[in-house]
């Protein structure tokens, strides 16, 4: 499924490159180019390479902000090139709403293709079984097999962006996200179908991991509202539209007419993209200007801030792969946010197998008649759609009271709804009872994990602010891992322990995990306190408001963890997704 990063998870600096793709680079300061020194003598790039490798050598990465090294190592006479004033056209901020909105529904639409592909291929499982002649397992493998790459994929591509741009990975991703669907209308075995899933899949994850980063380069904070609100939902909601779509299509053509038209709606939008899609990265927008700045002037000394700090590729992939390591292992909070959220993506996985194997069980369903019980899913997105907007309405009110803890009234109801739409689900599966009764209690269910799955990305984003992508891409990680796991023990799960059985041990294992945010809610506070990297945004806190008091004016951008800033970032997904 792709995954969203949920409406506002904040920044990270340049040289952060997780699973969220973070847009720190958007919020940069809106003012004309200016020199640290406006000495004619040119800088040449190559200084400026050897200062960025001292840098990564000598500054705390893992919590000190590349930007404070790249002030304290810059040569002399450096022309830092931004944007010529608030007003600057060539600012995405500044770009038409019409524009807005075309660049924010290619994201959008890419994401739903992506999460329409997972589920379709769910449905069409059993074709795969019988016509490839494979084992139930092997055929639900191609569901693990696409999984996984949206937990490792953008960790290792999405840093890419940073150097060649958003449009260039949105296009690649979108060619070999299309044309791998033709090995899986083909195959002639299951080893085939399931390196084409995998690949397929890298290729959308890495696109639908930049969706919620192109947003916040386009939208201000203030703006950002229903565009994020329409990107996590597509990731969510869309999901149970492909089993809708393709239920009957399986059933009578079987897996490889549900291919050919995945193949066609992902074909059809790769055609168009170039046409749609324009540059976004404000970091890649001023490093094109900076170099179009050398090529006139001749000089060297005109670079852009980000081009200074990025390092190589291979920095960039240590940075990616190395912090959230160290963050898992060393936070209590993100641990426990990412045990929550990684059994709700089990959850979510094991009904997204399960319920084929139930309603066609015990209520006799066909294939095409099961896959429309999957609309559940979609009517569980709009539920907590509706929900979160009461709970936003009670983080504002206790945010000053009790800090990024307020984001958890969201996960109270979301940790409840999941146990009691399992134990629904479990007590009313029986043919004499209407197949009604445990649609419901499927509904109930999704509108919890939807609810989960918000608030885990808003709270985590929130509690880290600064490092929060690199926290989201870790939990991410994770439950992306444990989602892909599920499906394949789902079938002999059920077999083994019943119907009953199985729905009920989720319930129970649901009610014991939903005490989670309820922990959190009293004790995170204090769990955030003993960590290094609470301790330097407390540092930098102080720090800014230390600065307030002198009246002194910084060189940069501040980047302290104000609401501004945090809420550039708030992307998520996505992650996200994924």
């Amino acid at each position: 499924m792709a995954r969203a990063q949920p409406p506002d998870p904040p920044s990270q600096t340049s040289t952060v490159h997780t699973l969220v793709d973070e847009s720190g680079a958007a919020t940069m300061s809106a003012s004309a180019p200016r020199a640290l020194d406006e000495s004619p003598a040119a800088a040449p790039l190559d200084d400026l390479h050897k200062a960025t490798s001292r840098a990564s050598r000598t500054s705390r990465l893992d919590v000190v902000d590349p930007r404070d090294v790249a002030d304290e190592c810059a040569p002399p006479h450096v022309v830092w090139v931004e944007w010529d004033g608030p007003d600057d056209p060539a600012n995405p901020f500044n770009w038409s709403k019409r524009r807005k909105w075309m660049i924010s529904s290619v994201g959008i639409a890419f994401c739903s293709v992506v999460s329409i592909s997972v589920s379709a291929y769910s449905i069409a499982a059993v074709s795969v079984e019988n016509e490839l002649h494979t084992s139930k397992e092997l055929s639900l493998l191609g569901v693990t097999m696409y999984t996984l790459s949206f937990g490792a994929a953008p960790l290792l591509l999405a840093p890419l962006s940073e150097v060649y741009g958003r449009s260039s990975i949105y296009l690649g991703s979108a060619i070999v996200f299309a044309l791998f669907f033709i090995p899986q209308a083909l195959a002639p075995n299951i080893a085939t179908m399931l390196v084409a899933r995998f690949i397929s899949g890298c290729a959308g994850s890495t696109a639908v991991s930049l969706v919620g980063g192109t947003i916040a380069d386009v939208w201000r904070a203030d703006e950002r509202g229903t565009p994020m609100a329409l990107f996590s939902f597509a990731a969510f909601g869309a999901t149970g539209i492909g089993p809708v779509v393709f239920g009957y299509l399986a059933q009578i053509k079987g897996f490889r007419a549900v291919s050919w038209v995945l193949f066609a709606m992902s074909a059809a939008f790769a055609a168009v993209l170039p046409l749609l899609l324009k540059e976004t990265r404000a970091s890649v927008l001023l490093s094109r200007k900076a170099a179009r700045l050398r090529k006139e002037t001749g000089e060297e000394r005109y670079v852009s801030r980000d081009d200074f700090e990025r390092g190589s590729i291979r920095q960039m992939m240590r940075t990616s792969l190395g912090r959230p390591v160290k963050m898992l292992l060393h936070e209590p909070v993100l641990i426990a946010m990412t045990a929550f959220i990684s059994f709700a993506w089990g959850v979510l996985y094991l009904f997204l197998v399960s319920i084929p194997y139930v309603f066609t069980k015990v209520y006799g369903f066909s294939t095409g008649e099961a896959g429309l019980i999957y609309i559940t899913q979609f009517l569980g997105g709009i539920i907590g759609i509706v929900v979160d907007r009461y709970c936003q309405r009670l983080y504002h009110a206790n945010v000053a009271k009790r800090g990024p803890e307020a984001r958890l009234y969201t996960a109270f109801v979301g940790g409840v709804c999941v146990p009691v739409g399992a134990f629904i689900f479990c007590f009313t599966s029986y043919s004499f009872v209407h197949w009604m009764a445990p649609t419901i209690g499927i509904t109930i269910l999704y509108w919890g994990l939807y609810l989960i799955y918000l608030s885990a990305f808003n709270y985590v984003a929130e509690a880290y602010t600064l490092y929060a992508s690199s926290a989201l891409s870790a939990m991410s990680f994770v439950r992306n891992i444990v989602g892909a796991v599920f499906p394949l023990f789902t079938s002999q799960m059920f077999e083994t322990l019943g119907i009953r059985g199985a729905s009920g041990l989720t319930a129970g294992l649901g009610t014991l995990v939903s005490v989670i945010p309820f922990v959190l809610f009293a004790y995170g506070a204090r769990l955030r306190a003993r960590s290094p990297f609470a301790q330097e945004l407390l540092r930098r806190a102080e720090e800014e408001e230390r600065r307030t008091r002198l009246g002194e004016q910084s060189r940069r951008p501040s980047r302290a963890p104000s609401k501004e800033r945090s809420d550039v970032d708030k992307e998520g997904a996505a992650e996200l997704a994924a």
